[in-house]
């Protein structure tokens, strides 16, 4: 019998049972297919479970496992459990179990709590409230969520969960684009989660301008009276009543004198029949500008609440926030997505279910068991041989978000990012933000981590990644026409103003870089397109979605794994062959082997094998690197252009090639990757800098110890074992960590510095520490 030690940690200082879904890791072998699973508590008492199956090992035993249980920690304490397995395990039932159903209507109900769809409405709840979705476009014409398909997603015992799928649709049918909504009801728990979630898919138009979307809840009785965060009672025979969260610095409720800084988001109201229900809206003013609205028969969530013209002027600069806003209309580009996230509640109040629905309780495994089952990588967990790193690690964390704090990094579609990247770029979590914040999540168990790459992953599944094209759409990208690379979905945005471009003339972008000295010319490169595949990242995604189960995570991932995997097979698209290829071979390898951990298909492995065929044929057989002659920004002799490579690109593709390797063994790769970091040593370390030179230009500066770089040479010890490797990195990884131990100093683009910083860390750390253990 095999076991694994989990914690849940409350963070909201309430007593209150809470649902809990995670992930957690199992070494191979351990859980063969067809073991089941128990859990226990500190006291050994059997707890109701729920468990599915997300990721398997080559022999198919269970990799990763995704649980679901009812959990009550102490007050800002933490709770422990004890996961066990085996074939003989028997796990018990929960006393109140989720029921679901797909002969229409389609239902999930429990003994307190029922959902089922309606034609007229999205969703009837209790047979009590109805919820609806609505939409009004910047003509000011309304439209009504409307469901094409409803299915059930999980069907459990402890949490059962729907989805809708539709399009909204004004009076004449006409249509504006599509909608899901996922719905899930919980085991002995009156708490119902609501995931809307729309999908900007107009069949015309780059720009889709919106006046206001919100999703209402209407009881069935009547609105008898209701309470919302921020103010006093209200009953119907009041004037209608609005908190608005104009930013992330005040809200004002209006029809009263009340205003604050930051609602909570919540709201409580009671029926004539007697019942009651609290909502809330997770992230509330982070995600500026919401509302919550009261009105004589119902409760509206202004997901996207009406403004006047105006309101917003004040959110400067303009190229950060004013991409959202035109007149008294949102702009969404066509392609983009955003999801929310509601709870009800039908027996508690609306602060504590804020509360809740703020800091959601997750499972987090015992941080040596769960790196010792190496789906984490060369990491230690943190403890005493670590003290000096987990002290430095939680501290530029906290930096990066006293950044975010600082630099007012809020919004409807910026939430989850950071802004800065050249001074106006929102960043799209360049680097892989939510992949350090979830590996610091493995190393130490703290669910601090783990939201705040929560938030990061779903701004970077949805908001930057293109999920569907128009023609209108397709026709924009043609301004910057890519050999090999038509438009289509799965094209990935790089760090760019308004996060995916199309909101502003180009000429006014190209003005705005030129005077803030972008690229040091008259003509930069504005990052505008989606064809720039040196900037792609999906592993953060696919770890997210083994620690959530979330389904939109891995069907993203493999959206961009499928457009990846198509220009491979075109063999068109010039992945290598230039002075940039390091990035546009080693990122999308990595992405590529990021999206086979979700799902082993062969064709991710021929890909992969494809591009490092590309890459070893272009390795000089001499040097060991790659020889190109250096483009404007690597180099700027002007008699003559120095050849050779940016060493964080020939980094990146030795990482690429590294990760195939883990999943391919591929004899060749590890001499290869030994190879290409002596010539990264040779060509541009300064052992009395303790650092490597930016380019192979002799008149670049010292790089400041790029993660990617860091990385590589880890990658080349862990495969080769190179003691000239291990000597550098050691030397090098000293240096840089005196150094980063008294940073203290915050600047814009801290969401980039982050990331870059945290790339390679844990794992230099990690197997430095490792060693010295013998």
């Amino acid at each position: 019998m095999n076991t694994s030690t989990l914690t849940v940690r409350d963070l909201t200082g309430l007593r209150s049972p809470r649902p809990v879904t995670g992930g957690v890791p199992l070494a191979e072998g351990t859980a063969p297919r067809g073991a089941r699973f128990t859990l226990t508590d500190a006291r050994g008492r059997p707890v109701p479970l729920q468990t599915a199956v997300l990721a398997r090992w080559p022999d198919a035993s269970a990799k990763w496992v995704l649980l679901d249980f009812s959990a009550d920690p102490p007050a800002g304490k933490s709770a422990t459990y004890r996961l066990t397995w085996s074939k003989s395990t028997k796990p018990i039932p929960p006393d109140d179990p989720v029921r679901a159903s797909t002969k229409p209507p389609v239902r999930l109900a429990t003994d307190r709590v029922r959902v089922e769809t309606d034609d007229q409405v999205l969703l009837a709840v209790n047979r009590q409230f109805e919820v609806r979705m609505t939409l009004s476009d910047g003509k000011g014409r309304r439209y009504q969520a409307r469901t094409d398909a409803a299915s059930i997603e999980t069907r459990g015992p402890l949490r059962g969960t729907m989805q809708l799928r539709g399009d909204f649709r004004d009076a004449d049918g006409e249509r504006a684009f599509s909608f899901r909504l996922r719905v899930s009801v919980f085991a002995g728990l009156q708490r119902i989660r609501l995931e809307p979630m729309i999908i900007i898919d107009s069949d015309h138009g780059v720009i889709q301008p919106i006046r206001e979307l919100a999703i209402e809840l209407r009881p069935l009785s009547g609105l008898k009276t209701a309470k919302i965060d921020g103010a006093g009672p209200w009953t119907p025979n009041d004037p209608p009543r609005r908190l608005f969260q104009i930013d992330d610095q005040q809200f004002t409720v209006e029809g009263t004198k009340g205003k604050g800084r930051r609602a909570a988001g919540w709201a409580r109201l009671e029926d004539n029949a007697g019942n009651t229900a609290a909502v809330a809206l997770r992230d509330f003013w982070q995600q500026w500008p919401k509302s919550i609205e009261l009105d004589r028969d119902s409760v509206s969530i202004g997901l996207l609440p009406r403004f006047r013209a105006g309101t917003f002027d004040h959110m400067q600069p303009w190229y950060k926030h004013q991409y959202l806003f035109k007149g008294s209309s949102y702009r969404l580009r066509t392609g983009q997505a955003r999801r929310w996230d509601l709870w009800l509640d039908l027996a508690g109040d609306g602060q504590t279910l804020a509360a809740a629905a703020n800091a959601p309780l997750v499972p987090a495994a015992d941080p040596a068991e769960a790196i010792a089952t190496g789906v984490w990588g060369p990491i230690a967990p943190v403890g005493a041989a670590m003290r000096d790193y987990d002290r430095w690690a939680d501290r530029i964390f906290e930096l990066y978000r006293r950044s975010i704090e600082i630099n007012r990094d809020y919004g409807a579609m910026n939430w989850g990012d950071w802004w800065g990247e050249r001074g106006c770029n929102w960043g799209n979590h360049e680097y892989d933000t939510p992949r350090h914040m979830l590996i610091q999540f493995a190393r130490t168990g703290d669910p601090k981590y783990f939201h705040a790459a929560d938030a990061a992953a779903r701004h970077m599944s949805e908001v930057d990644i293109v999920h569907c094209l128009n023609d209108d759409l397709k026709e924009y990208f043609h301004q910057w026409p890519c050999k090999g690379f038509p438009p289509r979905p799965g094209m990935v945005h790089e760090h760019c103003v308004g996060h995916v471009g199309g909101f502003d003339p180009i000429q006014r972008i190209r003005r705005l870089f030129v005077s803030l000295g972008v690229g040091r010319s008259k003509n930069p490169y504005l990052c505008l397109d989606p064809y720039n595949l040196g900037h792609l990242w999906t592993e953060g995604m696919v770890q997210h979605h083994f620690l959530t189960g979330d389904p939109w995570l891995r069907d993203t991932v493999e959206l961009v794994a499928a457009s990846l995997l198509k220009l491979v097979d075109d063999g068109q698209y010039a992945f290598a062959g230039h002075a940039h290829s390091g990035r546009t071979t080693g990122w999308p390898m990595t992405a590529l082997a990021a999206a086979y951990e979700l799902r082993p298909d062969r064709r991710y492995l021929r890909a992969l094998r494809k591009l490092a065929d590309g890459a070893l044929a272009e390795q000089d057989p001499n040097c060991g690197g790659w020889l190109y002659e250096l483009p404007w920004g690597h180099c700027f002799c002007r008699t003559r252009k120095h050849v050779g490579e940016a060493g964080f690109l020939t980094s990146v593709r030795v990482n690429g090639l590294a990760r195939y390797h883990d999943l391919a063994g591929d004899r060749r790769i590890p001499e290869a990757i030994r190879r290409a970091v002596t010539h990264i040593n040779n060509d541009t370390w300064l052992d009395h800098r303790s650092d490597w030179r930016y380019t192979s230009c002799p008149a670049t500066k010292p790089f400041g110890q790029i993660g990617v770089t860091v990385m590589a040479l880890v990658n080349s010890v862990r495969l080769t074992g190179d003691v000239e490797h291990l000597r550098i990195l050691r030397k090098a990884w000293h240096a840089r960590f005196q150094q980063l131990i008294s940073e203290r100093n915050l600047k814009k683009g801290h969401g980039k510095t982050y990331a870059l910083t945290m790339l390679g860390a844990p794992e230099a750390a990690g197997l430095l520490a490792n060693l010295a253990k013998g």
